[in-house]
């Protein structure tokens, strides 16, 4: 029989457990702004170790889990965090949105439940305020796998592939993005803001990036309008897709805008002879970028591609520390 006395514990267990959960605030990345410049390249130099010794952070997640929740189709998001949870001794789970009843229940009690599951949770969703709402009461750290607002994980592999072929002092490294100023554009503005890159962002006015984005460089960011002009001193040429998951039914007027935009050999031998080309994949040969660039010796994506598995693992690690206040990231 039940007595007052256990009954009266278990509502204080309850609103003991209440308050834990309300002061419990995880660090979450649902943007590059969400850290500092030091922090972010020190994400850069540990994602480039990891990637030279893949054994050195082999046991920093384990026995631990990551949930892979995504509302929209992914191959290198999923498959990168999939392998790097793995790498680092963590066991990844994939969810498809639409199988689960996210569509179903109220946002903030699934993910107060998914996160009682699992130790973090990346989320690839269609729009960014899914991620805040997200964040706000997950119990475990949250990261931005894609949104309408940024691509933040593409960004840091982005850079670290500069890294990589530029060497780690990236100040005043100029980068011209060339076509439509979308999320994976805006991460990378956010992105060499933190290095102190350049960018010239070259795009139709009307898909141009946002003046608060561009503002936010304080002067490493600057609109070109004519792609000659904007590749004549670039380190870097960038490019993405023309027409986004989702931009389907603007593709006839998209194609037209963006046709003097194309990456092609002309354009390539109007930059400096050391301009490298980059992309974020996948990639429309023949719309935004030739078949002869993209492929060319110059072309460096695919060092891209295999790079979100490495700055993952290193974003991962980074966020796993922050559940200590003291904690640094490692090494």
């Amino acid at each position: 029989m039940i007595d007052a006395i256990n009954k009266t514990k278990a509502l204080e267990l309850a609103q003991q457990r209440f308050e834990e959960r309300m002061t419990r605030h995880p660090r979450s990345f649902l943007s590059v702004e969400d850290l500092t410049s030091a922090e972010t390249k020190n994400i850069l130099r540990r994602g480039i170790e990891m990637k030279k010794d893949p054994n050195d952070s082999s046991t920093d997640m384990q026995n631990q889990s990551v949930a892979l929740l995504f509302q929209k189709t992914s191959t290198r998001t999923r498959c990168s965090f999939e392998n790097a949870a793995a790498e680092l001794g963590a066991f990844p789970s994939y969810i498809d949105w639409k199988t689960s009843n996210f569509v179903l229940a109220d946002l903030q009690d699934e993910v107060i439940v998914l996160s009682r599951f699992y130790d973090m949770i990346v989320a690839r969703v269609n729009k960014h305020e899914t991620l805040v709402t997200m964040a706000k009461h997950s119990e475990s750290p949250v990261i931005n796998g894609l949104c309408d607002k940024g691509h933040p994980c593409q960004a840091l592999a982005d850079v670290m592939t500069m890294n990589e072929h530029f060497g780690s002092a990236l100040e005043g490294l100029r980068i011209t993005y060339i076509g439509d100023g979308n999320n994976v554009c805006r991460s990378l503005v956010h992105a060499a803001i933190k290095v102190g890159a350049k960018v010239n962002l070259c795009s139709p006015e009307l898909y141009a990036l946002d003046e608060e984005t561009v503002a936010s460089g304080n002067g490493l960011v600057v609109r070109v309008a004519n792609p000659t002009e904007a590749v004549r001193d670039a380190d870097v040429i960038y490019t993405d897709t023309w027409v986004s998951m989702g931009e389907e039914a603007e593709t006839k007027e998209r194609l037209a805008a963006f046709k003097h935009y194309q990456v092609n050999e002309q354009l390539i031998n109007s930059a400096p002879s050391r301009a490298l080309f980059m992309h974020c994949l996948p990639a429309h040969p023949g719309q935004e970028v030739t078949p002869e660039v993209l492929r060319s010796p110059r072309s460096i994506v695919f060092d891209q591609a295999e790079n979100r598995k490495h700055v993952q693992k290193a974003l991962m690690q980074f966020l796993g520390h922050q559940k200590s206040p003291s904690a640094q990231l490692s090494r």
